[in-house]
């Protein structure tokens, strides 16, 4: 791995355990904060939206800067919002930091991107993409599991203390191994950054990507209580079962960015039919703790291997890559992480029953599908009558 793409990867990881460490730990956020878990619940979506509205914010603002000053400076700001929710007790005070963290970290994945599609052909660009997000996949198996550890045992607010130290370690390994690159490379490419953002087919395009990546947040948000309630573990061996679906997020990824090179619609309904046939099958077998085992696995693996091929999908039919639709990519799917943890969150205030969370996730992926093939086919015949292969995803 060329060391540039390593330190990007990195600071992913560090911020991949701040987004997700807060599920397995939900339990105790809520019992020290005095809220319901559904309420809790907004530590994750606060997260997803900071990174859903302030992440493209972010990118527009510093198209010009510096490639490698911000994103340094935004992993330090990252780095100060997650000891600021460490050193609070408020559940306002925590959804406000985190929501300024997940707009570092919006910000930071449209750059991220963008830096990691120009070191390769553009043949190779959904497997570099694929490597900036092993460090999300690898956080899941990694850090995730390390920071429930430490907030189990320390308290929830020290799982927060380890993820400022990741994002400062991050940073430090952006400043020494990024090269020097100018303010957003092409400056014309980041010009029609804003004038393909008029295209119906790339908001339809983001539109699915929020769907389907959804449906899988509907369940993971509220997945402890999902495992001691109805598949009755423990609440310490949550932690444990979650090495499974961490798992399935490095294979997914590897397997997402590798199939995505070769054709980028096949490997996004392939793996949206999988993860929708996941959520069904935990609906029907969420009790058989033989079956959870694999469908943690599974459901990883079709979550993120979903990542790769969209993120590649939406610069296809932008023609273009730039760090802003970059960024609207990512705050797509952040968006889906906020749409499902609070569509669960409703659920869950209407009837606690958390079988129905599968069957509600499913339905938002399968809709994310639809939309999907909607979009590619409407695309597809719109390229073909304009002749322009570069615009046509295979």
């Amino acid at each position: 791995m060329p060391p540039p793409l390593l330190a990007l990867a990195l600071t992913a990881f560090a911020l991949g355990t701040a987004e997700l460490v807060p599920n397995g730990l939900l339990p105790l956020i809520s019992d020290d904060l005095g809220v319901s878990v559904s309420r809790a619940g907004w530590v994750t979506t606060s997260f997803a939206l900071g990174a859903m509205l302030g992440g493209p914010l972010v990118a527009a603002a510093t198209l010009r800067l510096p490639r490698k000053p911000l994103v340094t400076a935004l992993a330090l700001v990252f780095m100060i919002a997650n000891a600021v929710t460490a050193l609070t007790g408020s559940l306002l005070v925590v959804s406000l930091s985190r929501a300024l963290a997940g707009a570092m970290l919006g910000g930071f994945l449209g750059i991220a991107i963008t830096i990691a599609g120009g070191m390769v052909e553009p043949n190779r660009r959904a497997m570099a993409i694929a490597v900036v997000f092993t460090g999300f996949t690898v956080s899941n198996v990694i850090g995730v599991p390390i920071g429930n550890l430490v907030g189990r045992a320390a308290g929830w607010e020290s799982a927060f203390w380890v993820v400022s130290g990741l994002a400062a370690v991050g940073a430090l390994a952006m400043w020494v191994l990024l090269p020097g690159t100018p303010a957003g490379g092409d400056g014309a490419g980041e010009d029609r950054g804003f004038t393909v953002l008029r295209s119906g087919a790339l908001w339809a395009a983001f539109l699915a990507i929020a769907l389907s990546y959804g449906g899988l947040f509907v369940v993971y948000t509220y997945i402890a209580p999902y495992l001691t309630t109805v598949t009755g573990v423990s609440a310490g061996s949550v932690t444990w079962l979650l090495l499974l679906f961490g798992a399935g997020l490095i294979a997914g990824n590897t397997l997402g960015g590798r199939y995505a090179d070769r054709s980028v619609s096949r490997t996004v309904i392939v793996i949206l039919g999988t993860l929708i046939a996941g959520l069904l099958a935990l609906w029907a077998l969420g009790s058989v703790l033989p079956a959870v085992l694999v469908l943690l696995v599974l459901l990883g693996g079709a979550g993120f291997g979903m990542v790769p091929p969209l993120q590649s999908y939406v610069l296809h039919i932008a023609g273009t890559a730039s760090a802003l639709v970059s960024a609207l990519a990512a705050a797509s799917f952040n968006g889906g992480v906020a749409l499902g943890s609070a569509v669960g969150g409703l659920a869950l205030d209407r009837a606690p029953h958390y079988p129905a969370l599968a069957l509600a996730g499913a339905a938002m992926t399968l809709l994310g599908l639809v939309v999907f093939l909607l979009t590619h086919r409407h695309h597809v015949r719109r390229a073909a009558r304009q002749g322009d292969p570069v615009a046509r995803p295979a």
